[in-house]
């Protein structure tokens, strides 16, 4: 250690810089906020730092006593000490929640080979897990973010955020937003807009999403915006297409010169919502979860004389998981 310098209760403050994901955080600003499925970087950036090559610089990060067991993952481990080496400036965390419960925790850094300099400054954290704290639906049905949902052509849907009672959530800001924002072709439109912020009452939110205009195939996304924490959910993934259909079958008899009798199997899709012929609905034989075809333009789909011994012809409903 230099014979010029002395660590004390003020070193943190000034020989280290704090960062979470490549962003400069003043020490007593510092706090970590994750979702349940989300991970983020912190570094310490210690670039112009006497202590730098110092033989008992090894930093560690650790839970506060009592503040253990959160189920979070890091890398480097806790407890694992990282020198501060010759020609570094920099040492990061990476922290991952992997589907922790909702909670509170506390982390410093300390140099434990250099016993006279305190702790750091406390890291307070807190973990918000979406699935113990709302409700999510998409009509009546139960959705996650980080999910997915099949809003159907020709349909009107809603999609519903609720705070459970005990929520830590309730009547805080939030914002629905853009994952990924559906083509001009879509002509999705989503009431009321999104980006507004709203608050998360007992009654819930609900948006509606229009898809009457819409006659494209394709995916958009959806996340949530926790305002008061500054986090984003992972995306709702929304695949628009003909996810609810009825269905009609018959048979005909074939014929193959010069003596293959045989019988076609035939399916024919109806949307639900607009009563329209479904193209491009994916068909499997009965008992396969491999696409056999896709309807086309009349919304019909047929073996051919190589499936003349299988069976029916049917279709997944998307929307609610049914089979016709």
């Amino acid at each position: 250690m230099s014979t010029n310098a002395m660590p004390h209760s003020n070193t943190w403050l000034q020989e280290f810089a704090p960062y979470v994901n490549g962003q400069r955080v003043r020490w007593p600003d510092l706090a970590l906020n994750l979702l349940d499925n989300d991970e983020c970087t912190l570094t310490l950036d210690y670039e112009y730092s006497w202590l730098i090559g110092d033989p008992d610089a090894f930093i560690t990060m650790r839970y506060q006593s009592g503040q253990e067991g959160h189920g979070l993952v890091f890398d480097p481990p806790l407890g694992q000490l990282i020198e501060m080496a010759e020609d570094t400036t920099s040492l990061s965390w990476t922290i991952r929640t992997n589907g922790a419960p909702s909670g509170a925790f506390k982390l410093e850094f300390a140099l434990p080979l250099l016993p006279e300099l305190p702790v750091s400054p406390t890291v307070p954290g807190k973990i918000v897990n979406l699935a113990q704290e709302l409700e999510i639906k998409f009509d009546e049905s139960d959705v996650a973010f980080g999910g997915g949902a099949f809003p159907c052509l020709g349909a009107k849907h809603t999609l519903t955020v609720r705070p459970k009672p005990s929520s830590t959530l309730l009547d805080k800001p939030v914002k629905l937003i853009w994952g990924r924002e559906p083509g001009a072709d879509l002509a999705v439109t989503i009431a009321p807009a999104l980006g507004k912020e709203e608050l998360l009452t007992l009654e819930g939110k609900t948006w509606e999403l229009d898809c009457l205009h819409s006659n494209e195939s394709g995916d958009f996304s959806l996340q949530l915006m926790l305002v008061e924490w500054g986090v984003t959910s992972s995306p709702l993934t929304l695949s628009l297409a003909h996810n609810l259909v009825t269905v009609e079958r018959w048979t005909t008899p074939e014929f193959q010169w010069p003596d293959i009798n045989w019988t076609q199997r035939h399916i024919r899709a109806t949307s639900v919502f607009s009563g329209k012929r479904a193209e491009r609905v994916p068909v499997n034989k009965a008992g396969s979860n491999q696409i056999y075809k896709r309807t086309n333009l009349l919304g019909e789909a047929a073996t051919d004389i190589a499936s003349q011994g299988g069976g029916q012809l049917e279709i997944l409903n998307r929307y609610d998981g049914t089979i016709v």
